[in-house]
């Protein structure tokens, strides 16, 4: 189970959580004693529901979108508009995705995210801050390599040019000091060190100043949790399915060939 699927259940639960006070409510303020009876009228054609719990707090998502879907016009259209009913339409799809082991990619999850924010502030649902905190994990999870790698990048760019220049002091010191200290028995041939040595500061400074990537070494996948030693983590990779039709395929042919081959007489 990727993080994204725990998201999104954690997401749901959220949901469910903020939204049971307000429909009970909303079907309390219209149907009064009635309203279970009411509720129970959403499911005559839903077998999975077909026992609704008198007590709501044993209601899961499906039940609640379903009953704020089918009482729209009589209930909760007073309070809430065609907007956060375009939302309870895509809830429920992703919530029926969820139930069936649907794959969840960044973007879906942070659109139900937002989705389920925008539903549980209009009903003034106490919990909707929890949302905001998984909205945060999320972006943490999905960005936090990018700025990982932009931060270590800028440092190492940094300490390039500082190493550069430290290698540039030195070189001109030993540039100033070499004719004055040896100078007087090299002679004119004090040119060949001297050059030999600026040379050799020139390259070192060369060395540090040319860009190398950043190697990364064993770090924990933010996904998986698990140790990886490159920028890629091969378990979250979706796995290749192995398709052996197509070396069945293969096996039929070699077999009609060689009965069409013609056959030598013996």
């Amino acid at each position: 189970m990727n993080t994204f699927h725990d998201t999104v259940t954690a997401t749901l639960d959220t949901l469910t959580a903020g939204l049971r006070p307000f429909v009970r409510s909303q079907l309390q303020s219209v149907y009064g004693e009635n309203w279970l009876a009411e509720a129970r009228k959403s499911f005559q054609k839903d077998r999975s529901h077909t026992d609704l719990d008198d007590d709501i707090e044993h209601w899961d998502t499906h039940a609640l979108l379903t009953i704020m879907w089918d009482q729209w016009n009589s209930v909760f259209r007073r309070n809430l508009n065609l907007f956060e009913r375009s939302l309870v339409a895509e809830l429920r799809a992703f919530r029926n995705r969820w139930a069936h082991q649907g794959e969840f990619n960044f973007d879906d999850t942070y659109r139900l995210l937002d989705s389920v924010q925008r539903l549980l502030s209009k009903v003034h649902a106490p919990n909707v801050s929890m949302i905001s905190e998984l909205k945060f994990e999320l972006l943490r999870e999905e960005f936090g390599d990018a700025i990982n790698a932009t931060a270590r990048r800028t440092e190492d760019n940094r300490e390039r040019w500082v190493v550069a220049f430290v290698y540039m002091m030195c070189g001109l010191v030993f540039l100033w000091l070499l004719p004055t200290t040896i100078g007087p028995l090299l002679g004119k041939l004090v040119w060949a060190p001297t050059v030999a040595i600026a040379m050799g500061f020139g390259y070192l400074i060369y060395q540090r100043i040319r860009y190398r990537p950043v190697i990364l070494g064993p770090h924990e996948c933010r996904r998986c949790r698990r140790i990886v030693y490159g920028t890629g983590c091969p378990y979250c990779a979706s796995p290749q399915v192995f398709d052996s039709a197509e070396f069945r395929s293969a096996d039929v042919d070699e077999e009609e060939a060689e009965a069409e081959r013609p056959r030598m007489p013996r």
